[in-house]
């Protein structure tokens, strides 16, 4: 009896996507050898942020909007402005595996790079076949933005979360236009919904991409079809609204309440600024370059597209618009006439004849017929147009967009756009699959064997991390302290956006209140040192968004609470609400307490916005189940609808297999030392394109550069890249500049107050300093020949308030000549 049932269930396993799932395994190899996770930029942040979730859940607060520990014990609304799916994911994590919260988020992206590419199949089966889908789903997952930069280098886990969530929701969608089914409708519904609530700005950015994806859908049937195809775009258009309504618990307070933080420092502090994140078109062409472990500072954003994307995209694009062509004739498209006769030549060569009968040849698949045929050529187009925006999006071509539209400005980054041009540039490099699968079996079974190894083996030189320091990290209140109180994370963030707009100047730490913490609960939060002589405070609870107390006083006095006043803290005396009053200039909680005996309590309540969000979200609840429930009633007694995709070819499985056994062989014999990476010895910059031997000081020698060209014209980017070399402690802390001048006042310069944002006094010897400067030629310069000039200067050596120009280490070059204060570096021209 079980063997049947055994055999209907393995007969019903897409022996398709589990391949994928395989494939997809190599994305895990930085985890599989090695412990914890590397020194990217929010790394920390969110280990962080995770294990304050994770003390809301054990405190009985399952959805926070406060962090009580942030600002030494003052608190941060971080959970009510900071979307917090991937948190809440995290923190399940940590319960059923029993994890510690760095090692939560490993499993998390394991987790959303297998998930990245199941979502990415199921979403381009539909238009590409099932070999499509495993095509899109490798280029997905290995595309350098999705593998490295944000799991690693970033260490942005809600944004990361997002990307592994989009292709999912797309599925969603796609299959309601399908179907118009009621579990399709209310599993999108549901499915947007999570997507804005696991990252506020590409929940805006793929929130637009999947509506501009539905609207061009209706816009791409025919007149003829619209209507019949009306319904089905029109219920998915009411998922969408029914998912942002579903998450107005969320994004409501954070649009009306604004003004209670400071969140115009996401786009005021200068080291946010979207003008200094613009990438070339050569750098987001670019093949990934390997990592230096000699590098101090080695580990670096990846900011290309990946080669095989590119490329596969182009070739899926390219053969997709040949084929409407030839099927619908070139007249009829309505290209210009000299765009017709380069088309038929194109398709009609001799190099393209033998793909040509591949893709024409032979029967035709039921989606590429009639109006699935008609809705695969217009995704293909859409995609493709948005591929192409999302990358015009990055180019420093785009400034003038960005400076138009105001509201771009809240990215930060324009490469951030890589993520959704990963999606559509794997989308489109599954619709490879529909000529591959037209080849002759033992050539296809090739080609798709070269795919896999082409995608994953483009993309080793991104297995590879260096700094990876963060091999365990203590999250406990008083770790996380300590950490506050070096500076270096202060709140989880780094422009103090989150800082209660009540604060005017952020109070010093109250050691009491540290020591409390790391006591562990409960936290008195009164401030005690304050009280007023013969008042007592005694804690009767305490939790992470409210305090109760029993107070005792001889006479009315005002109580002030170690907390940060913000939207919706409540205060009562016996029950009585009482007003609270922010402390001046500290925008700490205040309010009078009257003589006697009292129950006190502060709670962190609703307010207007966060009651009518509450509403919206139930309301939108409500909507949702009701739809379904009349689209079950009224598709009762119909058959189900279920899209068929013609199960994939066996000799393309044993391509898809062999091209893993390939990647498999060629992962053992590259992810070794001198190959996947290299490791300049102390004292050298093997990765420098220019190497020079100038010492600065005693301490520090420039060890070589990377310039990105010797002629300019005005208004070009000058791309400079500095390999610093500290050969022993240095006492003192520099700042660095670039000029650009022809001896006299520089015409163009970059200054950092931190070469590389590293103080000098941390340098060591133990690797060289990497650091990265950006010139934007004024676009008047004058043509003719300028020297480029670099050099260090510290105010550390004069009395405090008589800077000036500080003072210069002396520069030496390779023969030990002085040569005055600053290095000539290079030469370069203007015209």
């Amino acid at each position: 009896m079980s063997q049947p049932r055994f055999t209907r269930l393995f007969a019903r396993l897409d022996a398709a996507l589990l391949l994928t799932l395989a494939l997809c395994a190599f994305s895990l190899w930085p985890l599989l050898y090695r412990l914890g996770l590397p020194n990217g930029n929010d790394v920390l942040y969110h280990t962080f942020r995770a294990a304050e979730m994770s003390r809301s859940w054990e405190h009985g607060v399952p959805f926070p909007r406060w962090a009580e520990s942030f600002y030494t014990g003052y608190g941060a609304p971080v959970f009510h402005y900071y979307a917090s799916l991937s948190y809440y994911v995290t923190v399940v994590l940590m319960r059923l595996l029993n994890l510690d919260a760095l090692n939560a988020l490993r499993a998390l992206i394991a987790l959303a790079m297998l998930g990245s590419g199941a979502g990415m199949y199921w979403f381009a089966r539909h238009a590409s076949g099932r070999l499509g889908g495993v095509i899109a789903a490798l280029a997905y997952v290995y595309s350098p933005y999705i593998l490295f930069t944000e799991p690693y280098s970033r260490g942005a886990y809600p944004e990361m979360a997002a990307f592994a969530l989009f292709p999912w929701v797309m599925a969603l969608y796609g299959r309601l236009l399908q179907t118009g089914g009621a579990a399709a409708f209310g599993a999108a519904a549901f499915g947007s919904a999570a997507l804005i609530i696991t990252h506020n700005l590409m929940a805006l950015v793929l929130t637009g991409l999947l509506v501009g994806w539905m609207l061009w859908s209706l816009l791409a049937c025919g007149w003829r079809h619209r209507r019949a195809g009306m319904m089905p775009h029109l219920l998915a258009l009411v998922a969408a609204a029914s998912g942002v309504g579903l998450a107005a618990y969320f994004w409501l307070p954070v649009v009306l309440e604004g003004g209670e933080a400071h969140l115009n420092n996401l786009t005021a502090v200068s080291q946010l600024d979207y003008r200094n994140f613009f990438v070339p078109l050569d750098h987001l062409l670019a093949f990934s370059p390997r990592y230096d472990e000699g590098a101090a500072n080695g580990l670096f954003h990846r900011f290309n597209l990946g080669v095989a994307q590119w490329l596969l995209a182009l070739a899926g694009a390219v053969f997709t618009i040949l084929a409407l062509a030839v099927r619908r004739g070139f007249k009829t498209l309505g290209y210009p006439q000299k765009m017709v006769s380069s088309l038929k030549g194109l398709a009609q060569s001799r190099f393209l004849q033998p793909l040509q009968w591949a893709w024409f040849s032979g029967s035709q698949p039921a989606l590429a017929s009639g109006d699935a045929g008609r809705q695969y050529h217009s995704h293909a187009l859409f995609f493709a147009l948005a591929a192409l925006a999302f990358i015009f999006l990055m180019l420093p071509e785009a400034g003038n967009v960005w400076g138009a539209a105001r509201y771009l400005a809240f990215l930060q980054f324009p490469w951030r756009f890589l993520g959704p041009a990963a999606f559509c540039l794997a989308f489109l490099a599954g619709l490879n699959a529909r000529w591959i699968e037209r080849l002759p079996q033992r050539a296809g079974a090739a080609v798709a064997a070269l795919l896999v190894l082409a995608i994953i083996g483009l993309a080793l030189p991104a297995l590879y991390a260096p700094e990876w320091t963060n091999t365990s990290v203590d999250t406990s209140v008083a770790a996380y302290h300590r950490e506050e109180l070096t500076g270096r994370q202060r709140a989880t963030t780094f422009s103090n956006e989150y800082l209660p707009a009540a604060v005017k100047v952020e109070p010093g730490p109250t050691p009491r209140l540290l020591e409390d913490y790391a006591d562990g609960y409960p936290v008195n939060k009164a401030h005690l040192e304050a009280l007023p002589d013969g008042v007592t405070v005694v804690v009767l609870e305490h939790g992470p968004q409210h305090d109760v107390w029993r107070i005792a006083a001889p006479a009315p006095f005002t109580l002030e609470v170690l907390t940060f006043d913000f939207a919706g803290w409540a205060a009562a005396v016996d029950g009585q609400p009482v007003d609270i009053t922010p402390s001046d200039p500290h925008g700490l909680i205040t309010f009078p307490v009257p003589a006697g005996e009292h129950t006190v309590r502060l709670e962190l309540g609703s307010t207007p916005p966060r009651a009518l969000g509450n509403a919206i979200s139930l309301g939108a609840l409500l909507e949702v189940a009701a739809g379904t429930l009349i689209l079950r009633q009224s598709r009762r007694g119909e058959p189900p609808v279920r899209p068929y995709t013609p199960p994939l070819q066996s000799a393309l499985v044993s391509g898809l297999v062999l091209g893993g056994l390939l990647t498999l062989a060629l992962l053992a014999a590259f992810m070794r030392p001198s190959i996947a990476w290299f490791d300049s010895p102390p004292g050298t910059a093997q990765a420098a394109q220019h190497q020079t031997a100038y010492q600065l000081g005693d301490r520090i020698q420039l060890l070589g550069y990377d310039l990105n060209g010797t002629t300019f014209r005005p208004g070009d980017r000058l791309e400079l890249r500095l390999y610093w070399y500290a050969q022993d402690a240095i006492p003192y802390g520099y700042s660095s500049f670039v000029h650009v001048s022809t001896g006299g006042p520089p015409l163009a310069q970059a200054d950092k107050l931190n070469p590389a944002d590293r103080p000098t006094k941390e340098w060591t010897p133990d690797g060289y300093i990497r650091d990265d400067y950006t010139i934007i030629l004024p676009s008047a310069m004058p043509p003719g020949t300028y020297q480029v000039f670099v050099g260090l200067y510290t105010c550390d050596t004069r009395p405090a308030g008589e800077c000036g120009n500080g003072d210069r280490p002396p520069v030496t070059d390779a023969d030990g000549n002085t040569i005055g204060d600053a290095v000539p570096l290079a030469t370069v021209e203007v015209r």
